[in-house]
C-alpha cells in the first residue's frame, strides 16, 4: 500500500547533513542520570562517570548505517529530479 507523499517523505533524510539525534554535536543527555552526571546526592553516574554526557550512538555505528541512509537518501532524490 502506497500512502501518496509518506513514502518520499519517509524516504527524505534529515534538512541538514547532521545527525538527527545529537543535531552533529556528537554527544547527548545521560539518560541514566537525565544530564546531571549523579545519579543521587554526591553518587558519581557510572554510565557517563559524571559528566552528563553520553557518546551519540547514531554517530559512533561501526556498520555505518546513517551515512548509508543518507548516501540512499541522495540517490532516490538524483533519481527523481
Amino acid at each position: 500500500m502506497n500512502i501518496h507523499g509518506y513514502d518520499a517523505w519517509r524516504l527524505q533524510g534529515p534538512a541538514d547533513d547532521q545527525c538527527p539525534e545529537c543535531d552533529g554535536h556528537k554527544k547527548h543527555d545521560c539518560m541514566n542520570c537525565g544530564g546531571d552526571g549523579e545519579v543521587a546526592d554526591g553518587v558519581e553516574c557510572p554510565i557517563c562517570e559524571g559528566t552528563g554526557k553520553v557518546e551519540c550512538e547514531t554517530c559512533a555505528e561501526p556498520d555505518g548505517d546513517y551515512a548509508y541512509e543518507q548516501y540512499r537518501d541522495r540517490q532516490m532524490e538524483e533519481r527523481h529530479d
